[in-house]
């Protein structure tokens, strides 16, 4: 049941491949320029592209058609242009014949002056019709006011006089509880869950060392002994259920406690609360008795404003008779003084007006002086303007020839119809050298999984199924890499044995999906992505 070592395969030509890839290459760019550079036929004319006229196939030739009718227009523009550039070889004496004779401009003058003009009035002088003036407020009197000293002064009250505010002392009725007294309360333990806890677990003990007891029984049952993977888990997944039971326990245990604790502070802050209600009851019988006789000290001192306020109404009205006659008095100054501002004010608007008309005089007659001016410039941008369309005049006749011979040479063009360039597209080439290394690749990798089988085989495959082989031997048993399959027996752990060809020869064994159904630990996968038996295992 051994097996020689395969053969590798044959290397890829590299080099062959290369060159099969150079000449494809080459062919993808004669199709694409081909493919890229249609033949046209338009209403103009045709154009058509060839290839391998000459001695290099790849050099295209372009031949371009004109239509009849579009030849003869071509014919007709080249007639046309012609003619224009005789004419134009004739306009050329004209044109040197204006350049010799220098340009001489005998049209009129600009003119830049005009003439004297008569002098502006800059109107009357300041002061000839008299100066304004103004009165002294001081001639009629000055005004007078009243010292409030005179008539006595206003008087206050003293508040101490009628006793003084009291206020009550908090701290004579005792102080407040800020915190309650705890040691009625229960207390938490000393590892937070043990007291209710140790309750629960004197029930628990004893379920959970029967339940081990026959977890173990039941894989010695099952033929799994003490050791063995199967038998580790099965005992981790034992304990990690008692470890569930026992954080219940723990957590259960917590609110027990938390609950009884929390109930005593809620007893003892009651208690607190009722000592600080009665503090507050007679701090505040206290604060009201206050109260009433700070009113009546109030209200004593509130009698007394009054009479010091008849005192001091009394002073205020003598004051305000002192002021009204005061006022009356400076009225009277104050009239005598706005006459005398009306007076000057009358003196003063007779000199403006006479002002006024020295200047609206002036303004007339510098209005006249302006209009004059005004006219006498109309007159020379007029003369001016005549001779600016004189000079105009002169360069358009010295230029005319000159824009015939531009005209001329500047005439209808030669409008030749137009083809579609030449132009080019990519096509990518067949990956010819990758495939051969893709190729190669591949080979390389079914000799890897040929080989690993074999070795294996090789090193393991010396009997079956307690036939001396040896213990933790790893082979290939995929289904996949096998053909050819009979069933020729059936193994203790119910799985079946067959015969079959692998690798170019044909050997017995089981199939790797039906080992991993019964024991998942025996099988493993090889990194082809092939699955592995571990044949020792099956015979432990």
């Amino acid at each position: 049941m051994g097996k020689s070592s395969p053969s590798p395969p044959p290397a890829p030509d590299y080099v062959g491949a290369a060159t099969a890839q150079g000449a494809a290459n080459a062919e993808t760019a004669l199709a694409t320029a081909q493919l890229s550079n249609p033949n046209i036929i338009g209403p103009y004319g045709s154009q058509t592209v060839q290839y391998g006229v000459g001695d290099n196939k790849y050099i295209p030739t372009i031949t371009q058609t004109l239509t009849p009718a579009a030849m003869e227009t071509l014919e007709a523009q080249q007639d046309v242009q012609m003619n224009l550039a005789n004419l134009a070889q004739q306009g050329i004496g004209t044109a040197q014949s204006v350049l010799d004779q220098p340009f001489n401009y005998s049209g009129p003058n600009i003119q830049t002056s005009l003439g004297q003009q008569a002098p502006l009035n800059y109107g009357p002088e300041m002061g000839q019709y008299g100066t304004a003036g103004s009165v002294n407020a001081g001639a009629y009197g000055q005004a007078g006011s009243v010292g409030a000293d005179q008539y006595g002064q206003a008087q206050g009250i003293n508040a101490g006089a009628y006793g003084q505010a009291g206020g009550v002392n908090a701290n004579q009725y005792g102080n407040l509880m800020s915190g309650a007294d705890m040691s009625g309360v229960a207390a938490m333990p000393v590892n937070a869950g043990m007291t209710g806890q140790q309750a629960i677990m004197d029930r628990l003990a004893p379920q959970l060392t029967r339940q081990s007891a026959a977890t173990q029984q039941q894989l010695a049952n099952q033929g799994i002994t003490s050791g063995s993977e199967a038998y580790r888990n099965a005992m981790i997944q034992e304990q990690q259920g008692q470890n569930d039971l026992l954080s219940q326990a723990a957590l259960q245990g917590i609110g027990l406690d938390m609950g009884a604790n929390q109930q005593g502070y809620g007893q003892a802050m009651g208690q607190a609360n009722l000592y600080n209600q009665a503090l507050g009851q007679g701090f505040g019988q206290a604060s009201q008795a206050q109260q009433l006789q700070n009113q009546a000290i109030f209200q004593n001192f509130g009698q007394g404003l009054q009479g010091n306020a008849a005192i001091n109404a009394a002073i205020a009205q003598n004051y305000g008779q002192g002021i009204n006659s005061q006022q009356l008095q400076n009225q009277a100054i104050s009239q005598n003084f706005g006459q005398g501002v009306t007076a000057q004010s009358q003196a003063n608007a007779a000199m403006g007006q006479n002002y006024g008309q020295a200047g609206t005089s002036a303004g007339l007659f510098n209005q006249a002086v302006g209009q004059d001016y005004n006219m006498d410039l109309g007159s020379a941008q007029f003369g001016n303007t005549a001779a600016q369309q004189a000079l105009t005049q002169e360069l358009d006749f010295r230029n005319q020839p000159l824009n015939e011979i531009i005209g001329l040479m500047g005439g209808s063009q030669i409008q030749t119809p137009q083809f579609q360039g030449y132009t080019g597209a990519n096509i990518a080439p067949p990956p010819i050298f990758g495939a051969a290394q893709a190729q190669g690749q591949g080979d390389m990798q079914n000799y890897g999984i040929q080989q690993a089988g074999a070795n294996a085989q090789s090193a393991g495959m010396t009997g079956l199924l307690g036939s001396g082989m040896m213990a933790g031997a790893m082979l290939l048993s995929d289904r996949r890499l096998k053909s050819n399959i009979v069933k020729v027996g059936t193994h203790p752990l119910g799985i079946g044995i067959y015969e079959y060809d692998i690798f170019g020869e044909r050997q017995r064994g089981v199939m790797a999906d039906e080992v991993e159904k019964v024991m998942p630990e025996a099988v493993m996968t090889h990194e082809s992505g092939y699955k592995m038996v571990n044949y020792g295992a099956l015979n432990a």
